[in-house]
């Protein structure tokens, strides 16, 4: 090919290939332009759209707010169908804060009235005064509290006096250690007097030693030891002209008594109280009779919670007595359990009793209930109980001093049922009074025996006894106390004898103590006691001794720092009753003497 032709052909090509590239170019150029006006077209159809649907479901709330302002809150709700839609909550509120406008205080310069009313403060204190009703009660020393602002003294005294009817008494207490650790307290005395009848004397010695002990693990220890040795004579036979030597008619009783206790000051780590005494007696008389005495008694209490309790109460008495021509044993061992419940409205204790009595088992109940009157400080107590008193030797001769040699020995049941009351009234007057219904079986009664009628019999029987006792009580702090009592005693159903003999029915009582100064003390005490039944020697009737009425008064004063004078008057009204049938008690019987302090 020639040359010319090629280039000629490459002119064509490149020209062709122009034209291709500019047809292309305006085609893609228009393409753009019609693409776009369909973009926004549809933009504008969107728009038109979504606003038609906002339109419909767009709403308004108009809300007052506590100040009375309007709150406008404006939201739309979407279509669940148009996932393109908008959600928007508009809320426009009117409130402007601000703040509250402060209250101002005005103060005046106005002078306070006057208030001419008094307050009235009323203080009930209750009384602090115990009552122990007719019951002997054992002295027992308390460990000193370590915050008391009370300082122990060991004092030493010595008391002498001298009267009429060749009375003569001597007297002395000490007492040695320290109450936070040991103490050690020793009495004795001696007093006779001598009457206008023949034999008709009376001695008495004594001695009591009694030691408290405190350990470091706080167990309280307490010993006694004391011994009682009493003369008389039976100055009481008749007729009178009968010829006695006084040797004839001595009688002289010894006792001795052992004793040691243990208590815990502390309840123990399982709630544990406990206080076991063991206690040996010997009891003699100049007539070769003698009585042994092993009595152990040992209560344990267990607190379960704050208002029940365990408790168990064991008690075992052995005793032998013997004479010359009789011995025999009188055996009683009491096993006492029960549960106490206390509350704010009323305390409870409920148990039984079982009791060997010789070898007899009776099983006693032992139910007692107390509760309170509301707004009142008077307290009732009911409750329904049996108990054994057990007879000795010594206890019969304690009572009757006059008995011959015992040919048995039985112990006293009672069965029991109780109603009582006791509280206060104001700050000084406290009071209590109880009544009872007991059935008593192998109750001692005293009889005269036959003949000279010098000494009593001892006759056992079963009877039925209503019991009533009161108290009251008025005391001003340690200046003054007054104490008056009564107890009424009726004998029923008498099965061995016609009548109570020996056994008194009315007893009144009546006890002043004033302190009016430091160093001086007065001291009173009355008595009025109904005749008690006696069988007549001679015609074996049964009569009643005439009543008796019985004044006291004593003084003590002092003289100097450690020296103070006293005065004793008895039977002021010389009144010579009897007690027992055929035996006149002292008449008119005045002391007097000096104590002396060595502290």
């Amino acid at each position: 090919m020639k040359p010319s032709s090629l280039f000629l052909f490459v002119l064509l090509l490149i020209g062709f290939t122009s034209d291709v590239a500019a047809q292309r170019k305006k085609k893609s150029v228009k393409s753009k332009k019609t693409a776009i006006r369909k973009t926004t077209k549809a933009k504008k159809k969107n728009k038109a759209v979504a606003s038609r649907k906002n339109n419909n479901n767009q709403k308004t709330t108009q809300v007052q707010n506590v100040k009375g302002e309007s709150i406008s809150v404006a939201y739309s709700i979407p279509n669940s169908q148009d996932s393109s839609s908008p959600k928007t909550v508009i809320i426009t509120s009117a409130f402007k804060p601000s703040l509250q406008n402060a209250a101002k205080v005005n103060f005046t310069a106005a002078t306070g009235i006057n208030d001419s009313s008094r307050l009235p403060l009323t203080y009930k204190v209750p009384s602090s005064n115990l009552f122990f009703l007719y019951q002997p009660i054992p002295l027992k020393p308390l460990a000193l509290p370590s915050d008391s602002p009370m300082v122990w003294k060991n004092t030493h005294q010595v008391k002498l006096g001298a009267g009429n009817l060749s009375s003569f008494m001597g007297e002395g207490k000490f007492s040695f250690g320290d109450i936070r650790n040991a103490v050690t307290q020793i009495e004795a005395g001696y007093i006779r007097t001598k009457g206008k009848l023949y034999a008709q004397q009376y001695s008495k010695f004594h001695l009591d030693v009694l030691n408290h002990f405190t350990s470091k693990s706080n167990l309280e220890w307490t010993s006694r030891a004391n011994f009682h040795s009493t003369t008389r004579y039976k100055y009481g036979f008749l007729p009178s002209s009968l010829a006695y030597t006084k040797d004839q008619i001595q009688l002289v009783y010894n006792a001795l008594q052992l004793e040691v206790g243990l208590k815990n000051s502390i309840p123990t780590a399982s709630k544990i109280n406990f206080n076991p005494v063991i206690q040996f007696n010997r009891f003699t008389n100049a007539e070769n009779a003698g009585e042994n005495n092993l009595i152990l008694n040992a209560p344990i209490q267990k607190e379960l919670t704050s208002q029940f309790s365990l408790q168990m109460a064991f008690q075992a008495d052995i005793a032998n007595y013997k004479t010359d021509v009789n011995a025999w044993k009188n055996n009683l061992i009491i096993l006492a359990p029960s549960v106490k419940f206390r509350s704010n409205a009323f305390n409870l204790e409920a148990g039984i009793r079982p009791s060997w009595d010789n070898s007899a088992f009776h099983l006693l109940p032992n139910l007692i209930l107390q509760t309170g009157l509301s707004g009142t400080s008077l307290k009732l107590e009911a409750g329904f109980q049996g108990s054994i008193d057990k007879n000795s030797f010594r206890s019969l001769a304690k009572f009757n001093p006059w008995i011959a040699l015992p040919n048995a020995i039985k112990n006293t049941r009672m069965i029991e049922q109780f109603i009582g009351f006791k509280g206060n009234s104001g700050n000084h007057i406290s009071y209590n009074a109880k009544l009872a219904y007991r059935q008593l079986t192998d109750q001692p009664l005293f009889i005269n025996q036959l003949g000279d009628g010098k000494s009593f019999d001892l006759l056992y029987t079963n009877m039925n006894m209503l019991h009533l006792v009161g108290e009251m009580n008025y005391a001003v702090q340690e200046k003054l106390t007054l104490t008056a009592g009564a107890q009424y005693n009726h004998f029923s159903k008498i099965s061995a004898a016609p009548d109570a003999f020996g056994l008194i029915p009315l007893e009144l009582t009546g006890t002043v103590l004033w302190k009016p100064l430091s160093d001086l003390q007065i001291k009173s005490d009355i008595f009025y006691r109904s005749g008690s039944m006696y069988r007549d020697q001679f015609s074996l009737d049964s009569k009643r001794l005439s009543p008796a009425v019985d004044l006291n008064i004593g003084v003590e004063f002092g003289l100097l720092p450690k020296l103070n004078a006293w005065i004793q008057m008895n039977n002021i009204f010389n009144n010579v009753y009897q007690r027992w049938n055929q035996y006149p008690v002292f008449g008119f019987n005045v002391l007097g003497g000096v104590v002396y302090s060595f502290q």
